[in-house]
């Protein structure tokens, strides 16, 4: 393989990864996928490699063997929730698993550029002040995964400034589209629907907290701001990944009930109202506009998208069996 402009995409086979997979692709970059616990797709229009991110090991041997031009480092225990059942788990991955990656890059490979997917959680209890958030702002993780992001993050920063490696970071904010799992809200709900209409389901959605408000995304927006990043980013900076604007939760709900080919009653489940929702969550986006970047389509692009991919599942057989995603 031609290793000029070869980037490795660890975490190719998640939900995000795969959209940066192509994203790359277009753009003329060769792509190396690793996969872990899932096997990769039986057709990629890449290759994939095993790489376990928690045994130094195996980082060590595919970092020496590959040499890649640039790392996207996407691999991650990414939900929040399931953080704080396994707080041990979530720092292994998250940090120890970026720790060995950027060792191996030092040791083997010391002018790649690394790009950290991190989280617009790391800035936690920041949200409560009501403005957007900025990349100069505090680092102030409310829960297991947003404090594992955070240290994988100091760890980025800490390799630039001893070890001189070239390293930027993405925040991603809230970002949906097709290829996420059922455990988030807006497949959750677009599955319903859909088994509603196909006379599966009683004509009832359940949902949680309507009137939380996020920077939603489309995720296909968060791959091409990771490609802009990794090729424009300043060394040692970190991103917003943001679109700048709030949607509620009852928003993206009404458009997917005008989208539905049946009456629905919408009920508030009580298991899936969370105790521990933050406030609004809103980015300050101006450092990555100031690359060439700004978000193409909007998150009822996604959610529509997401409805008519479960109308067809559904229709195929397939909805009450939903593979994960997970890296």
């Amino acid at each position: 393989m031609d290793h000029l402009r070869l980037v490795l995409v660890t975490g190719a086979a998640g939900f995000c990864g795969r959209h940066l997979c192509s994203q790359l692709i277009k753009n003329g970059y060769k792509v190396m996928g690793s996969y872990h616990r899932v096997p990769p797709p039986r057709k990629s229009p890449h290759p994939f490699v095993y790489l376990d991110i928690c045994d130094r090991a195996s980082v060590d041997s595919v970092i020496e063997k590959w040499k890649p031009d640039y790392v996207c480092h996407l691999a991650a225990q990414s939900v929040l929730r399931f953080s704080w059942k396994m707080p041990d788990k979530t720092l292994e991955v998250n940090a120890a698993g970026t720790i060995f990656l950027l060792d191996a890059i030092r040791k083997f490979v010391p002018k790649t550029r690394f790009l950290q997917a991190s989280s617009i959680q790391v800035y936690g209890h920041m949200f409560s002040s009501g403005k957007p958030v900025k990349e100069t702002d505090l680092l102030w993780p409310s829960d297991p995964y947003a404090a594992s992001k955070m240290v994988a993050e100091f760890a980025c920063l800490e390799f630039a400034s001893r070890f001189g490696l070239d390293v930027v970071i993405g925040r991603a904010f809230n970002h949906v589209g097709l290829g996420q799992p059922t455990h988030f809200v807006f497949p959750d709900w677009c599955r319903q629907i859909a088994m509603i209409e196909a006379g599966q389901k009683k004509p009832v959605l359940e949902v949680g907290n309507l009137k939380n408000r996020r920077d939603f995304l489309h995720v296909s927006d968060v791959a091409r701001a990771y490609e802009v990043i990794l090729r424009k980013g300043k060394s040692g900076s970190a991103y917003n990944i943001a679109g700048g604007t709030l949607y509620s939760l009852e928003e993206c709900m009404k458009f997917l009930m005008n989208k539905a080919f049946a009456s629905i009653e919408v009920k508030v489940a009580p298991a899936r109202v969370r105790q521990d929702i933050s406030p609004d969550m809103h980015g300050d986006p101006s450092r990555l506009r100031a690359l060439g970047w700004k978000p193409e389509l909007t998150v009822f692009d996604a959610i529509e998208e997401l409805l008519n991919f479960w109308r067809l599942r559904i229709r195929m057989g397939r909805g009450l069996h939903e593979e994960t995603t997970y890296r």
